[in-house]
């Protein structure tokens, strides 16, 4: 091959370089959900009695924070929460559309997709100790792409739950799959529990979380439709403050063979212009 062949096979090389780096400056930092008073829906959830009661509100002063309790005594399981975009089952929009549908594709490089959360467990109490339950979460519902899924029949659930009181004590640090009203529910219970009274900040990327879900249910390709954050209670009482919520994406590290391929790219071409200098100089001896 000659100078100039090699230097027409360089410039495309260089080419698929500057378009990986450039995609990946455009996906860093990209928000695909930030909470604010404006930008959510509010509800509280009777249970299936009909009768808990409770509260989602923004309160503005001092400093703004978004106060959600409730309080079930018939065993109705009862919500309260904020939430954001397209709801499986026909059950509407909340709100908007998120700033992102976040997809996540088995096998292809991805994105760490960061959640920021500042929260504070007010207070909870069990009225049946040994039969109740209050959690504090946010849950994560995904359509599946491939193998392609109605979502508005079924959707795929990612759960966190920051705190998690169930039976007879607090747990943490657990993992669960079940099925709910026809949808498939990864529900895990972090390490790092809330504690009544204490502010906490958590910066926790959710795609592992995510691809666990992933495995378990045998998905290759999901998208994000929606968003809740909330408070549950089942013969209890449960109120917690948050702060400030915001998921953004960010570069992950690239998978191995990404890797390598970027690096010999980058080394064909390097040598191909480092040939094509050689050969001119040569050329005009």
């Amino acid at each position: 091959m000659n100078a100039v062949g090699i230097k027409m096979l360089a410039i495309p090389c260089l080419f698929f370089l500057i378009g990986v780096m450039s995609f990946s400056v455009s996906c860093e930092n990209s928000t695909v959900f930030e909470l604010d008073d404006g930008n959510v829906c509010y509800e509280v959830w009777g249970g299936f009695n009909g009768n808990a009661v409770g509260n989602s509100t923004y309160l503005p002063e001092p400093g703004g924070k978004f106060v959600m309790w409730i309080n079930d005594t018939s065993g109705s399981w009862g919500l309260s929460k904020l939430s954001r975009g397209l709801m499986p089952h026909y059950w509407g929009l909340r709100y908007s559309l998120l700033d992102d549908e976040f997809e996540v594709k088995r096998g292809l490089p991805t994105w760490d997709l960061v959640l920021d959360i500042d929260l504070k467990l007010v207070r909870y109490e069990p009225y049946d100790p040994g039969n109740s339950s209050t959690n504090v979460a946010i849950v994560l519902f995904f359509e599946s792409i491939e193998p392609e899924v109605d979502y508005q029949v079924k959707c795929y659930q990612t759960e966190l739950q920051f705190f998690s009181y169930y039976g007879d004590r607090v747990y943490a640090n657990r993992v669960s799959y079940f099925e709910w009203r026809n949808d498939s529910v990864a529900q895990f219970k972090l390490e790092d529990n809330l504690e009544p009274g204490e502010y906490k900040h958590y910066s926790i990327n959710l795609i592992p979380y995510i691809q666990q879900m992933m495995d378990f249910y045998k998905l290759d390709h999901v998208k994000l439709k929606h968003i809740e954050i909330f408070t549950e209670a089942y013969k209890g009482y449960c109120e917690f403050e948050v702060y400030s919520a915001k998921m953004t994406l960010g570069q992950g590290p690239a998978p191995p063979y990404l890797e390598s391929l970027m690096l010999s790219v980058l080394i064909l071409a390097l040598c191909a212009f480092a040939f094509s200098i050689f050969a001119r100089r040569k050329s005009l001896r």
